[in-house]
């Protein structure tokens, strides 16, 4: 019985030690990446915002204004290292008038974020080369800055890490990027608005921070304030195109909270402890398991004491 007691915790402490190896190398490799099928749908609303009504011309103020990005991976396109998203923007009023709208492509490394320049990427009308992260950071996300691309402004800037928060009960990492104002191409029609001969251009700032969850790698808050103008060749603003302070609705930042806790308590447990309790638990059953295992014969002998009575017989 106890042989067989032993022969079994030999068993167990060889699938843990098997595990502890396992568990850091490939399940990681698996969980943490970023998927092919990706869905998403994201809100940034803003406040007393201003921005040009293309059909009428006219600049309106004080608006309720939405922002929804909706993000679709394509699984087709992707490789054994890359994953490809589209993404679409629109922002509207509160009434459902439509101040800009934008499309993406882009490839990115599954596990470190960075965009990978293949798979006929692009941004709205232009095949503008694209940089750094893209959609997420990388997978356990380090206290640094990151390079960060811009659809907007269509460059790569710095996200530049600047510290630590709680948000809906997560440890969360705050970076912040800042694009100044520039050219960014001729409005749509390159005319401006009202005044079809004046040739017009786009010009654009965005000043933006995100609340990034580093073990997944996902913006869990993000706030954005864009500002557009169109001028003429000489430079000169002649009218707002969008100016507004965009952030993430409370109640969004809530869900997605809520959404990524089981991922990271399985992806924590993977990277932290679990490699240590499995090598811990193999090593103590492995103790065990040769002491209970080991042969009858091999066991130290048990010492008699003499009899007293015999000795004074003999």
């Amino acid at each position: 019985m106890r042989r067989s007691a032993g022969l079994l915790l030999l068993a167990v402490a060889g699938f843990l030690g098997v595990l502890a190896v396992v568990v850091p190398t490939y399940l990681l490799g698996a969980l943490a990446v970023a998927p092919e099928d990706y869905y998403g749908v994201f809100r940034l609303r803003a406040v007393g915002a201003e921005g040009l009504d293309q059909a009428s011309g006219k600049v309106l103020t004080g608006l309720d204004v939405e922002a929804v990005s909706t993000v679709r991976g394509d699984p087709n396109a992707a490789t054994a290292d890359l994953v490809v998203w589209d993404g679409t923007t629109t922002v509207q009023t509160s009434t459902g008038i439509v101040l800009a709208y934008s499309d993406r492509r882009v490839a990115f490394d599954k596990t470190s974020g960075l965009v990978v320049t293949c798979c006929g990427a692009y941004v709205g009308e232009t095949d503008v080369e694209q940089s750094g992260l893209a959609y997420k950071w990388p997978y356990f996300a380090g206290r640094r800055d990151y390079p960060f691309f811009d659809p907007v402004t269509l460059q790569t800037q710095p996200m530049r890490y600047e510290g630590e928060e709680r948000i809906s009960g997560l440890t969360v990492y705050r970076y912040h990027q800042t694009i100044p104002d520039r050219r960014v191409g001729p409005v749509p029609g390159g005319r401006l608005p009202a005044y079809k001969d004046v040739p017009a251009y786009l010009y654009a700032s965005v000043d933006r921070t995100y609340w990034v969850e580093p073990v997944t790698g996902t913006p869990l808050r993000v706030r954005e304030t864009q500002n557009q103008t169109i001028r003429t060749a000489d430079g000169v603003p002649r009218l707002t195109a969008l100016a507004a302070d965009f952030h993430t609705p409370p109640e969004e930042t809530t869900t997605h909270a809520n959404d990524l806790r089981p991922t990271i308590i399985v992806l924590g447990f993977a990277r932290g402890p679990a490699p240590w309790v499995c090598g811990g638990s193999a090593a103590i059953a492995l103790v065990v398991g040769l002491v209970l295992y080991r042969p009858e014969g091999l066991r130290e002998p048990e010492t008699s004491i003499p009899n007293e009575a015999d000795g004074r017989a003999a």
